[in-house]
C-alpha cells in the first residue's frame, strides 16, 4: 500500500499540467499513487498524461464521464489505495519535499488529516509569491500542534482549501465524508474542508509553504461570474451536512454561515446590472435568502462579531430592498477603486518605496504593487527584531535605524500594519522622515493582492496614470 494517494482532477490544463505533474513525479516520497482524473479535456491534456502514465508505473490515469470536479474527486477518493490522500489542482504544483514531510508527521501523531500554510503566485516577468498564513493572530500558538479543529471554530474562516494537506484515508471513509458533485470547478472543496474540520478529532497546522496555488488562470472559478450560483450550492450542501449531522455547535455553524456569506458577496458584487441577471443567478439569490432566513436566527454568536454585523446589515438589506443593495454596493465599489487609484498614484510619483511592516499585509502590498509593474521597493522595515535580515517577497528585511540612507527625499515610506499605525508614523518622523513621504498602505486580504490591477482603474474622469 501506497504511503499517499495524490488525486488530481483535470479538464483541458495543457498549458500547467507539465509543471503539476513534474512536482509530484518528483517528489522525495517515492511511496506515492498518482491519480489523474480526466474529464473530457480536447486540448491534449489527456495525451500528455499518457505520456507520463508510460514512463511511471506509479499513476493510475482515469477518466471520467461528468464535467464536476467534485465528481473527479470522489472517483479517485474511491480508487485510491494509500494510507493518506492528497488533492492537487492541475494549474498548481508542489515542493518536492510536501508529501514526506507531511506524511511523516501525520503518521507519528497520528493525525486525522494535516495541512499547511500555502504560496499563492502569479507570472509577470517574474513569478511572484504572496504567502498564505492559516492561522493568523493568537491562533498562531497552534501551529505543530495536535487539537481537535471545533475547539477553535473561527480557524475555518481562514483555513479555505483541501489541496494544502493530506488526510488518512480511513477517516475520510468512516466519516462518509464527499465531494459536491455539481457541474463545473467551483467551491466543490469547500465542503470537503468543512466536513473533514467537522469530522477531525486529531489534526495539525503546519507553517511549511508546501502548494503553490495559481491566480492568475483566467479559467479558475474565483473569474467565474456564476460563481455565486456554486456558493450557493455548496453552501446548500454543506448546510445539509450539518443538519444530516445534527450539529449544534452554534460557534462552528455561525463561522461556516459567515464564510459563504463572504462569497457570496464576493461573487455578487462582481455580477452585472441586475437586469442582466440570468434566471439561474436570481434563483440562487433566492435560495440564499431562504438558507439565511432558516440559519441566521439561530446564531446569536455570529452576530456579535464585526463581520458578523457587516454581513447581517448586508443580507436584510439585499433581500429587503435589492435596488437600495445595489446602489450601496456600487458606491462602496467607487469609494474602494478610488482609493486604491489614489494611493498607486502617490507611490509611482517615488523611484523607491520602503514598506513599513514585514507582516501578511507587507507582504500583499508588495504583490500588488509587483502586479501592476512598480518595481521600486527597496527593502522592508520592521521594529521586530528577529524579522531582521530575513528576506520577505525576495526583499530584505532591515532594522528602522538602517533607512537611514533612504531617507533623501526620493522615497516613500508605506506603513503596511493594521494596528500602531500612528506610532510608526511618529517614529518615521522623530527619523526626520518628512510627513509627506510617508503614506499608510491600502491594506489587502492576500487573494485580492494577487488580482487588482490598478491599470484598469480610473478616478471619476481622470486617466490612470
Amino acid at each position: 500500500m501506497a504511503k499517499v494517494s495524490v488525486i488530481i482532477p483535470v479538464l483541458n490544463g495543457a498549458e500547467y499540467i507539465r509543471e503539476c505533474m513534474d512536482s509530484i513525479v518528483g517528489q522525495t516520497l517515492s511511496d506515492i499513487e498518482i491519480i489523474p482524473v480526466d474529464a473530457g479535456s480536447t486540448d491534449g491534456t489527456l495525451e500528455i498524461l499518457k505520456e507520463y502514465a508510460k514512463k511511471d508505473t506509479r499513476i493510475k490515469l482515469l477518466t471520467a464521464d461528468k464535467k464536476s470536479m467534485g465528481y473527479q474527486y470522489n472517483i479517485g477518493i474511491a480508487a485510491a489505495e494509500g494510507e493518506y490522500v492528497g488533492f492537487c489542482e492541475s494549474d498548481d504544483y508542489i515542493s518536492e519535499t510536501m508529501y514526506e514531510k507531511l506524511a511523516r508527521i501525520a503518521e507519528k501523531e497520528d493525525l486525522d488529516y494535516i495541512r499547511s500554510n500555502f504560496d499563492m503566485f502569479i507570472d509577470k516577468d517574474e513569478r511572484i509569491f504572496l504567502n498564505y498564513h492559516i492561522l493568523a493572530g493568537n491562533r498562531n500558538v497552534l501551529y505543530g500542534k495536535i487539537f481537535k479543529p471545533t475547539d477553535y471554530p473561527d480557524i475555518l474562516y481562514r483555513d479555505v482549501n483541501m489541496w494544502n494537506g493530506i488526510y488518512k484515508r480511513e477517516f475520510i471513509q468512516r466519516n462518509a465524508i464527499k465531494l459536491n458533485e455539481t457541474p463545473g470547478a467551483a467551491f466543490q472543496d469547500t465542503g470537503f474542508v468543512i466536513q473533514t474540520f467537522l469530522a477531525a478529532k486529531r489534526a495539525m497546522y503546519v507553517q511549511e509553504d508546501a502548494n503553490k496555488y495559481r491566480r492568475d488562470n483566467i479559467g479558475s472559478s474565483v473569474y467565474n461570474l456564476k460563481g455565486v450560483v456554486n456558493v450557493v450550492q455548496e453552501a446548500e450542501y454543506s448546510e445539509e451536512y450539518l443538519s444530516r449531522l445534527r450539529v449544534t455547535d452554534w460557534n462552528s455553524r455561525a463561522v461556516i454561515f459567515q464564510r459563504f456569506c463572504s462569497l457570496f458577496f464576493g461573487f455578487y458584487g462582481k455580477l452585472p446590472e441586475k437586469g442582466q441577471f440570468t434566471e439561474d443567478v436570481g434563483c440562487a439569490v433566492d435560495r440564499f435568502k431562504k438558507l439565511a432566513e432558516s440559519v441566521y436566527p439561530e446564531l446569536p454568536y455570529y452576530a456579535e462579531s464585526f463581520e458578523g454585523i457587516g454581513h447581517s446589515l448586508s443580507l436584510n438589506t439585499l433581500f429587503r430592498d435589492l435596488d437600495a443593495f445595489d446602489s450601496l454596493r456600487k458606491q462602496i465599489e467607487e469609494i474602494e477603486r478610488n482609493c486604491r487609484h489614489r494611493f498607486y498614484r502617490h507611490i509611482v510619483d517615488y523611484p523607491r518605496a520602503v514598506i513599513f511592516g514585514a507582516g501578511e499585509v507587507g507582504a500583499s502590498l508588495y504583490a500588488m504593487l509587483r502586479k501592476n509593474d512598480y518595481e521600486g521597493v527597496a527593502c522592508f522595515a520592521d521594529n521586530d527584531g528577529e524579522k531582521w535580515g530575513k528576506r520577505l517577497m525576495g526583499r530584505e528585511i532591515v532594522a528602522p535605524d538602517r533607512l537611514d540612507d533612504l531617507n533623501d527625499g526620493k522615497t516613500v515610506f508605506v506603513i503596511a500594519m493594521t494596528s500602531h499605525i500612528e506610532t510608526v508614523r511618529e517614529q518615521l518622523i522623530a527619523m526626520n522622515v518628512d510627513r509627506e513621504n510617508i503614506c499608510k498602505a491600502v491594506v489587502l486580504i492576500p487573494h485580492n493582492a494577487m488580482e487588482v490591477d490598478i491599470h484598469d482603474t480610473a478616478m471619476e474622469g481622470e486617466e490612470p496614470k
